[in-house]
């Protein structure tokens, strides 16, 4: 009542008990006028104990937090990965062999193949699926942050530090995953701590008196030669060891080109269920278009050319002229590229060579009598090839 101020969590002693109390003042045309009071808890105990079940409660919320996150991860499992070529086959059988496992795993391949995705199919099949898979953009770990990344620290350790500490990635990924996406790009002062962590299995966060043993399984990717990092002393000789007892190589989409079919009826079913709108056909001169193409950007170009189709589209379909006038595809990788000089004939080289073979698909068809798969053997040709030649003609 002298103070006008609330009192709220006050102990109090009533008849020799302690008691968790509210006082509140009473005010009336702003004056004091008299205050009531409250008991909360019945003493502190109870009031620990209730601090103790919300504790329990919130670890609770976390673990089912955890559970639903490797539920919804367990959808990148092989199915996830889309292609019945050889090289698809031999990627699965490679993975189903080595997910069980607690090896560390390397997967390269070329921007754009899909590491990340084997590295979720490697989690979902592993034994720690139930458990938390933490990503690190290993080229984005800036050198003078990356011990507070990786390893956390603890309250106040340095100037403009969170109040309550953080936990790092190792120790969020402890006893599930920690995936070390583009390791072939991490500067080499950080190479040096991962390795001691790598080696021991110990993190120390900033401002830490004590290490912290940490149950983790390592993936890494990259698009990198590390061997040749290594000889230009770019990379660490003893972390390449460490991260490559097993290997697995991401076969580039121009390796698998008959998977391009699969691929795109992918696409198009993701995007016309994000957009609402029906997918467009693809006709068989595109699909032949698209499996000529070298792909560079490998699954992420084509999923690009997907979506400008998808849009592009006329009449419900896709066809080579709409792939050729919204993609980004140069002349060059259309055709072979072709020298300007004009022969004798007055004709270049590429109207040589496409007349070349315009005449021999001809002269096959006749002879097998339309069938496109004796064709295709005797000229050494794709069908799809095949059929991209047969609508030009």
């Amino acid at each position: 009542m002298r103070t006008g101020k609330a009192e709220v969590g006050h102990i109090q002693k009533m008849r020799g008990t302690e008691r968790v109390v509210s006082r509140m003042p009473i005010l009336s045309d702003d004056k004091i006028v008299g205050a009531v009071g409250r008991v909360m808890f019945r003493g502190p105990e109870q009031l620990a104990a209730l601090s103790k079940r919300v504790s329990a409660l919130e670890d609770e919320v976390e673990f089912h937090k955890r559970q639903v996150d490797a539920l919804r991860r367990r959808g990148y499992g092989l199915d996830s990965l889309i292609g019945e070529s050889q090289p698809m086959q031999r990627l699965k059988r490679e993975i189903a062999k080595i997910a069980p496992l607690e090896i560390p795993v390397l997967i390269f391949g070329e921007s754009g193949t899909g590491k990340e995705l084997v590295a979720q199919s490697l989690q979902a099949l592993s034994l720690r699926r139930d458990n938390q898979m933490v990503m690190v953009n290993s080229a984005a770990l800036p050198a003078n942050l990356v011990e507070a990344e990786l390893f956390g620290y603890e309250p106040g350790a340095f100037t403009g530090a969170d109040k309550r500490g953080r936990i790092g990635k190792f120790e969020q990924a402890h006893e599930g995953t920690i995936f070390l996406d583009e390791i072939g790009d991490m500067p080499l002062e950080v190479q040096v701590k991962l390795l001691r962590v790598l080696q021991d299995k110990l993190v120390e966060r900033v401002g830490a008196t004590k290490p912290r043993q940490v149950d983790f399984r390592l993936i890494s990717a990259t698009n990198r030669d590390l061997q040749s990092l290594v000889s230009e002393g770019k990379f660490r000789l003893d972390l390449f060891y460490r991260i490559t007892p097993l290997v697995i190589q991401v076969p580039p989409l121009r390796n698998r080109v008959e998977d391009i079919e699969l691929l795109v009826a992918h696409f198009l079913q993701e995007l016309s269920l994000q957009h609402r709108k029906p997918a467009p056909d693809l006709d068989e001169a595109a699909l032949a278009y698209l499996q000529e193409q070298p792909w560079p950007g490998n699954i992420r170009q084509l999923r690009q050319e997907i979506e400008r189709a998808f849009v592009f589209a006329e009449d419900g379909r896709i066809t080579p002229d709409t792939l050729m006038s919204y993609g980004d595809f140069s002349p060059s990788t259309v055709l072979p590229a072709a020298t300007a000089s004009v022969g004798a004939e007055g004709r270049s080289m590429r109207d040589v060579v496409a007349q070349t073979e315009t005449d021999l698909v001809r002269n096959a068809m006749e002879h097998h009598r339309g069938n496109k798969k004796r064709v295709a053997e005797e000229l050494g040709i794709s069908r799809s090839y095949l059929y991209k030649l047969l609508d030009q003609q």
